[in-house]
């Protein structure tokens, strides 16, 4: 399994950031104990929930179907903790080949809209393969529109035994601007052109440039007849 996907060619990103999972009870989206095992005078779980989570992100969906193909991504983390976990502990989990925030990278415009479905689940037999034997815990769906920003938006789902607070945002790559981060501008100052680029990707001309790639030099005051090939010049 991964614990994130990127794309060479990306314009942006959409981050999903795991904050607090609990589950005091130990106890599975139907109420029963994930570890099959009760006190028979309280009634409470002995033994906790091996807990992972599943994400998928995908287009929007005005009705959400849990089952359909993840279209921007599929990630599985390995077993983070037990019953409670505190997700912010970023380093404590790095040996176990986990990275929070959970990236997925997009080589397309992006649309503004998009559909997030994250499991907390049970690993019922400790197994190798994060996709198989697991256990639903809690599952949270959500189609939003979201904006690109650098801010995250904070979010809290609960469920009758469990609550998952968690962040996420969508950003551009370095280069890209614009709502759907697909407006492409490299900064350059050689024979192609010498501009710098605006908060919204637009061309700005370096000083003694002109056209609309900056690669026309501005010629001396009042040299009516002559040419330059570099600003401020006269031939």
């Amino acid at each position: 399994y991964s614990s994130f996907i990127l794309q060479v060619s990306a314009s942006g990103l959409f981050e999903l950031r795991l904050k607090y999972f609990k589950n005091d009870y130990g106890r599975d989206s139907e109420g029963h104990c994930c570890s099959g095992q009760s006190d028979p005078t309280t009634g409470k779980c002995i033994g906790g929930c091996k807990t992972r989570f599943r994400v998928c992100l995908k287009h929007y969906q005005a009705k959400i179907d849990t089952t359909s193909q993840c279209t921007y991504g599929d990630v599985v983390t390995p077993i983070l903790g037990e019953n409670s976990v505190n997700l912010t502990d970023t380093q404590n989990f790095q040996n176990k080949g986990f990275t929070n925030p959970i990236q997925f990278a997009f080589n397309f415009a992006w649309p503004g809209t998009f559909t997030l479905i994250v499991e907390a689940l049970h690993d019922t037999n400790n197994s190798a393969n994060a996709r198989s034997s697991n256990l639903l815990i809690q599952r949270l769906s959500v189609q939003q529109v979201l904006e690109v920003s650098p801010e995250w938006k904070t979010n809290k789902s609960e469920s009758q035994y469990t609550w998952l607070e968690y962040d996420f945002r969508v950003t551009c790559d370095p280069h890209y601007y614009g709502s759907g981060c697909a407006n492409l501008c490299r900064p350059r100052d050689d024979q192609f052109g010498h501009y710098t680029c605006s908060e919204t990707g637009e061309i700005i001309c370096l000083s003694g440039w002109q056209g609309n790639y900056c690669d026309k030099p501005k010629c001396a005051k009042g040299c009516e007849h002559g040419h330059c090939d570099k600003p401020n010049q006269c031939m």
